[in-house]
């Protein structure tokens, strides 16, 4: 999942990327809203985002193995709670 692929949420996306750029992640993150918002695919992009090592300014690159494993859901630093 890319940024890209996600309608809305602009400013988010925004802050999050912003957060990877500052080199300023948080060891947490908590995406809450109601079902269907959109938080699970931002949570993925933004997880897909800060493991791709050819991520450009606003987005991963979708094509390197660490994004083609997000991709598929099955990177072994992805978990589901």
């Amino acid at each position: 999942m890319q940024f890209k692929d996600i309608q809305g949420h602009t400013h988010t996306k925004n802050l999050l990327i912003q957060t990877v750029k500052e080199n300023r992640i948080s060891h947490a993150q908590l995406f809450l809203g109601p079902e269907g918002c959109g938080k699970l695919a931002l949570a993925i992009a933004y997880a897909q985002y800060i493991a791709c090592p050819n991520r450009t300014e606003t987005d991963s690159c979708g094509v390197c193995p660490q994004c083609q494993k997000y991709q598929k859901l099955v990177h072994p630093d992805l978990h589901f709670v």
